[in-house]
């Protein structure tokens, strides 16, 4: 029940706490490119109170799917928030926090997502909607065989168990396919918490935003705190991890935890701005092919044992 207990809290103070930083972000993404933008750094908060006041709209050709996918989104996105040992991770082998399933949920959200845009009936939400897609088929891989390596090098995938032997100095950056699995899963960490210069810059509101075109209202709010949750729920994952380093009680660690993955959060910012544009089908491919290349690089350095 203590640990229950302590995972519903760390999703309610993470869910409150994340837009806050979002709200960092705008505002020093609207500096570093001489806008005005928002007034302080609650401007988030704001925005989604703003949209649960309004009233729900749907097109009339979209069906049930399309109406209850904000909310699934954001049961999806609190459930992986929910499966990272944070402020319980003195407990041992807990079933419910273990990379298959952060993996399955993750994949699941973005599954929900694409559908729901499809189902919209909007052509900008059904092009931005099978980019999504298309940015999972060359991420995933990635993805899947970092974590591959972290969990061969573990001999487990339960992440409370591989926090403790990378606290406990048992596995760590020492073993060179650990360290090189790190690199290609913040590849895909950065890429997946949707902040990525992968797009056209002529059309980033019709393919980036599109797919959140025809929701409105409370739901476009909670499809908008959903994709934030995400967001945290990945960087939280390359935390819990790699840098597993944090206090041992629950309050402390939450605290701790929103300080390291608000740095991760802002810093995407700065790549967001002064990274460069590619197309996604050429540039983004050839990225994924190298990160694909470096996760590789990690499980051949396991199977020769170094």
């Amino acid at each position: 029940m203590e640990v229950i207990f302590w995972m519903i809290i760390q999703v309610i103070v993470i869910a409150f706490a994340a837009p806050f930083f979002d709200g960092i972000a705008r505002v020093l993404r609207a500096r570093l490119q001489s806008r005005k933008g928002p007034p302080d750094f609650f401007q988030t908060y704001r925005d989604i109170i703003k949209l649960y006041k309004r009233g729900r709209t749907a097109p009339k050709c979209a069906h049930w799917f399309f109406t209850y996918a904000p909310y699934f989104m954001y049961a999806t996105g609190a459930a992986m928030l929910a499966c990272i040992p944070i402020a319980y991770s003195g407990y041992e082998s807990i079933g419910f926090s273990d990379i298959f399933i952060l993996v399955y949920l993750g994949a699941l959200l973005k599954f929900v997502f694409g559908v729901a845009s499809v189902d919209s009936g909007n052509p900008f939400a059904a092009v931005g909607g099978s980019r999504e897609q298309m940015i999972g088929v060359f991420v995933e891989p990635v993805l899947i065989m970092s974590l591959l390596v972290v969990m061969l090098v573990a001999g487990t995938s339960n992440l409370v168990d591989i926090r403790a032997m990378v606290r406990a100095g048992e596995i760590g950056y020492f073993i060179p396919a650990f360290a090189v699995a790190s690199i290609s899963f913040l590849w895909a960490m950065y890429v997946e918490s949707g902040r990525n210069p992968y797009d056209l810059a002529e059309a980033e509101q019709e393919l980036q935003e599109g797919v959140l075109g025809e929701w409105s209202g409370s739901d476009f709010g909670i499809a908008h705190a959903a994709l934030i949750l995400k967001q945290f729920a990945m960087i939280g994952m390359f935390l819990a991890i790699f840098e597993p380093w944090n206090f041992t009680n629950p309050i402390l660690a939450l605290a701790v935890f929103l300080v390291k993955a608000g740095v991760f959060y802002v810093a995407a910012v700065f790549i967001d701005n002064f990274g460069s544009r590619y197309k996604l089908i050429s540039s983004f491919r050839q990225n994924a092919t190298f990160a694909l290349g470096i996760s590789t690089v990690a499980l051949i350095l396991y199977i020769v044992g170094a």
